[in-house]
């Protein structure tokens, strides 16, 4: 019995985990093959990294589930271009960014934007209304992890 276990474990491991990090890496070379980045990208990547969503849930997914969080942003379909406004509102709240006094009285797309230039998680130009890339966006993401990462 105990051999089975053994066995079964040696399985999923070495057939579930590709098959898991496949579903990953497919999401995002779509993320990153996006010229501008779709809601339900945004809410992968943010809930992903944030760690309020599991790697194995779809984009179409993520938006509703993030939504239940009160992360997301509701009213949006999968397939709707996210400014980066709105991505960054989406990254401050899952990550739990208290930000400016602007931002703790009027928490929005363009306070977020402000704040996150303000901790130098997004260079180069930061309009709250611009469209954002999937490229830019996974970049931004890496620079919120690495600091919140470094913070702890």
């Amino acid at each position: 019995m105990a051999k089975r276990a053994v066995f079964l474990i040696f399985v999923i491991a070495a057939f579930g985990a590709p098959v898991l990090m496949a579903q990953s890496n497919e999401v995002m070379d779509a993320v990153l093959g996006e010229a501008t980045l779709s809601y339900g990208n945004a809410a992968y990547l943010v809930g992903t990294a944030s760690g309020h969503l599991a790697e194995t849930v779809t984009p179409a997914d993520a938006g509703p589930q993030l939504e239940q969080q009160g992360l997301g942003r509701p009213g949006l379909k999968p397939t709707d271009p996210v400014t980066l406004g709105e991505f960054s509102y989406m990254l401050t709240r899952a990550f739990r960014i208290s930000g400016s006094i602007l931002y703790a009285i009027l928490p929005g797309p363009r306070y977020a934007t402000r704040e996150l230039v303000f901790l130098g998680v997004i260079t180069g130009p930061a309009m709250p209304g611009m469209a954002v890339s999937g490229d830019r966006a996974l970049r931004i993401s890496e620079q919120i992890i690495h600091r919140e990462g470094a913070a702890r």
